[in-house]
């Protein structure tokens, strides 16, 4: 939900719409052959749709930045914390920021949400992963003057989204979000925008794909009872009663303490009882979710009404209103996934999502960039790996859908997530930066091969393996170090455990990565692999596409200058799963020091 709004004064009734010009039109479109069958609300999962970018030379009447900043997004000048997988966006949708170019040389661009293909991408997705559908985000201070750029741009998303929504099957449903409107005219906005232009000029409801509930449409409300929005309980009740009296099947997005008036206005008991669903808003909220699931179902089964949980993946907002990067972690996807098996546990068999596409509070489920080398290189961004873990842009989109089927029925009810953190075609990328790449599982952690006749630097203490920030790197500003010395010419050696991975080979995997071997023993530096069935890289006589055994005993790369390590490993251990990567020295016949540095670490299954 949008925080951010501040209120637009006074109403213009005039609807100036230029229908042709803005590319949306009144009618509903003729119904497609993929267009949803009378969509309902119970027993489905949906995901709240912002649909709120804009950018320069979109095509819109905004034609300007929107919600990714007030002006160009640049280093410091942003109010979104997650950034997109821009890769998986239409290329004519990306449009050019302030920023550096990202980690892997793109140039740094955002989309817009105006074009129709990006809203199109966006139901497709929902189709390809599973997720019913999309409550499209309607917003008062969007829609207080009908004739505003604003609220243009928001009739003309509207309508791609349903388009796409009756093209790809999904359903969708309006849900006001009162912000910006105030006690003066909240009443007024609403009744006439679901008069003049949901149901008059846009003919939302007449479309296959719009969510009906016991036969009526839907609408949420949201807003109602918080304590930064408008509206007395008196006018709460009397738009709820009226949106009834219109033959709609109304829910209340309320604040989560709507029972005790908790972090809530007093006085709104009866506007709660009003609504024919209750679905109180959880963001925000990091604990365990059963309790209040339990306590809402009991307290809307004892007045018949139905409840819809909101479930979300995490939330910060360090780049817009400061406060801890990262604050309600994701936990690689275990925080939506105890949510909604606690959703499935109390037996109510829908949800919504919050949100599909804010990037702003980072709660986005849509691709988003998966490490350093998918930022900007000047800017701090949170990424899927900010957890320290390596996963795949599309795996909150992987995880609701399967989320979605376990909450309504389909699939049964697992405590764990159950899918892997990255489906290829890469499994695994790494910089090691901090707060935004995979990072070390262990430190100084000896793996199968273990240590022998080896020392720290200088013959004294121990050898390590550490991301070592500010020195020797290739990408951003970290980098693995391993560093010792072999304390005599006999066959000295030393495997370090670095990350915990489940990676499936297939004769098409291969593996990459920078080297810099510091002095002569760091030569006989290498990656290496344990298998599940202990198998390891070193002895499976993988080479390197050049030729050299990936045995760290065979030197590779040269003194003082980084290069590109690739091997075609598959062949080798086709069929086999990686459990753990190592990084390996190994030598025999001369005693010394031994560095080496490695970064932008990848494993590919193309």
């Amino acid at each position: 939900m949008d925080q951010r709004r501040k209120p637009l004064l006074g109403l213009t009734l005039v609807f100036s719409l230029l229908t042709t010009a803005l590319g949306w039109s009144s009618a509903a479109p003729a119904l497609g052959a993929q267009a949803a069958a009378a969509p309902t609300v119970k027993n489905k999962v949906y995901a709240g749709y912002q649909g709120w970018f804009n950018a320069p030379g979109d095509g819109s009447p905004i034609n300007n930045w929107r919600h990714w900043a007030g002006s160009q997004p640049s280093p410091g000048n942003q109010t979104f914390e997650l950034y997109p997988d821009m890769s998986r966006y239409p290329a004519s949708a990306r449009y050019p920021t302030g920023y550096a170019a990202l980690g892997n040389g793109q140039p740094a661009t955002l989309f817009s949400s105006y074009p129709a293909a990006v809203v199109d991408q966006h139901f497709r997705w929902m189709s390809d992963y599973g997720i019913d559908g999309a409550a499209i985000q309607r917003f008062g201070s969007d829609i207080s003057d009908p004739a505003a750029p604003r609220a243009l741009v928001r009739n003309s998303v509207t309508t791609k989204a349903r388009d796409a929504a009756e093209k790809y099957g999904r359903g969708f449903y309006i849900e006001y979000d009162v912000s910006g409107l105030t006690d003066a005219n909240v009443e007024q906005v609403l009744q006439t925008d679901w008069t003049n232009v949901i149901t008059g000029q846009l003919r939302l409801t007449e479309s296959p794909a719009y969510a009906r509930e016991g036969g009526k449409p839907v609408v949420e409300i949201w807003g109602f009872g918080f304590t930064n929005r408008p509206g007395t309980a008196a006018q709460a009740e009397r738009v709820v009663r009226w949106f009834k009296s219109q033959g709609l099947y109304v829910i209340g997005g309320v604040p989560r303490g709507w029972r005790t008036d908790a972090d809530a206005k007093p006085g709104f008991a009866p506007v709660y009882r009003a609504f024919d669903m209750l679905s109180p808003w959880m963001v925000g909220s990091s604990g365990d979710n059963a309790a209040q699931l339990a306590a809402d179902r009991d307290a809307l089964n004892a007045t018949g009404q139905a409840y819809q949980p909101v479930i979300y993946p995490g939330f910060a907002w360090s780049n817009w209103k400061g406060g801890p990067r990262n604050e309600i972690p994701r936990r690689n996807g275990d925080f939506l996934w105890q949510q909604a098996a606690n959703v499935r546990r109390a037996g109510v068999p829908q949800a919504f999502i919050a949100m599909f596409d804010e990037y702003d509070e980072a709660t986005a489920i849509a691709p988003a960039a998966e490490d350093s080398s998918q930022i900007p290189t000047n800017q701090y961004f949170q990424t899927t790996g900010t957890d320290g873990k390596y996963v795949s842009s599309d795996f909150y989109l992987r995880l609701a859908g399967r989320a979605t089927r376990m909450i309504t029925g389909q699939d049964p009810l697992v405590a764990q997530v159950p899918i892997p953190l990255a489906s290829g075609p890469v499994f695994f990328r790494t910089s090691v930066e901090k707060d935004t790449d995979a990072q070390l599982t262990w430190t100084d952690t000896p793996g199968p091969g273990g240590t022998s006749n080896v020392t720290g630097p200088g013959g004294t203490g121990t050898p390590s393996l550490a991301a070592a920030t500010g020195e020797d790197n290739q990408l951003g500003s970290t980098a693995l170090r391993i560093r010792g010395a072999a304390a005599t010419t006999a066959h000295s050696h030393a495997y370090f455990q670095a990350f915990d991975v489940d990676i499936p080979v297939t004769a098409a995997t291969k593996l990459s990565y920078s080297f810099l071997p510091k002095d002569a023993g760091g030569r006989n530096v290498s990656v290496d692999f344990v298998m599940t069935d202990g198998s390891t890289l070193r002895d499976s006589a993988a080479t390197t596409t050049t030729g050299v055994d990936m045995h760290p005993g065979a030197a590779k790369g040269q003194v003082g200058a980084w290069t590109r390590i690739q091997s075609d490993f598959g062949p080798a251990l086709n069929g086999k799963r990686i459990d753990r990567i190592l990084v390996g020295y190994d030598r025999t016949g001369t005693s010394g020091p031994f560095t080496a540095y490695l970064d932008d670490l990848t494993i590919t299954n193309s």
